[in-house]
């Protein structure tokens, strides 16, 4: 059994997956149900090499590493984050599975040659600068807001990390939508899957779930809705299976 050492500040949270934990810290960026139904999105394949581009506390790449992930390279560039995710994976048992590289991912060429991974997947800072109210919090603004990286640099950065024929999974804000179909196309990315997150029956769409082939043909399906909610505010059963929980 793991005996987690917690510094000043930090929280130890259920992960539920596999019994795995999770250390987090209010004042850098927690994770939230959107970095859990990103690493459910995406089709885990036996030989994919997978990239997560700013891994936070790690908690994609703990959750794909239980859905079938063998081979995950985790990039932070917080020093504070990139020690959370280290610290997290090694208390979760997954070091032979999760490397964490404390790196600058638009500077991924110094770490890898182009197209070493078949699967990149991100849940990038939603907000351009200039938009919206900044938090105080450097940790939390910088996952917040594309400090470090715009949308544009991080297909950029996909396209140099995926092999032809790679994927390129991400969940954004729905409002984004066209800049995502736009940005991705000028970066070879074709759009081939796409899923709209709603918070309950009858709301305008939240977020939305996208997968991109590098050099795909143009041929876009678009999903099902995902429901957070029910209308009395519980979780949908789908929302519950995708944590893994009878009830949340």
């Amino acid at each position: 059994m793991t005996e987690w050492k917690l510094k000043e500040g930090e929280r130890l949270d259920d992960l539920v997956r596999d019994g795995m934990k999770l250390i987090q810290r209010p004042d850098q960026f927690c994770f939230s149900i959107d970095s859990v139904l990103l690493a459910h999105y995406p089709a885990i394949k036996p030989k994919d090499r997978i990239c997560d581009l700013g891994t936070g506390t790690g908690v994609i790449a703990l959750l794909m590493s239980a859905l079938g992930g063998k081979d995950i390279a985790a990039l932070e560039v917080n020093p504070v984050m990139a020690d959370l995710a280290k610290r997290n994976v090694e208390g979760n048992h997954r070091e032979s599975v999760i490397h964490v590289i404390p790196c600058d991912y638009r500077k991924a060429n110094e770490h890898f040659p182009s197209g070493f991974f078949s699967l990149v997947v991100v849940n990038p800072p939603y907000r351009e600068v200039g938009s919206g109210k900044m938090s105080e919090s450097s940790g939390v603004a910088s996952a917040s807001y594309e400090l470090h990286a715009t949308l544009e640099e991080v297909f950029k950065t996909s396209r140099y990390l995926l092999k032809y024929g790679g994927r390129l999974a991400m969940v954004h804000r729905a409002d984004r939508t066209a800049d995502l179909i736009s940005l991705g196309r000028k970066y070879r990315m074709e759009p081939k899957r796409m899923r709209f997150v709603y918070a309950r029956k009858g709301h305008t769409a939240v977020r939305v779930l996208m997968e991109w082939k590098y050099g795909g043909h143009a041929e876009l399906c678009v999903e099902p809705p995902l429901l957070i909610h029910n209308e009395d505010g519980s979780y949908t059963r789908e929302i519950m299976d995708i944590y893994g929980k009878e009830s949340l």
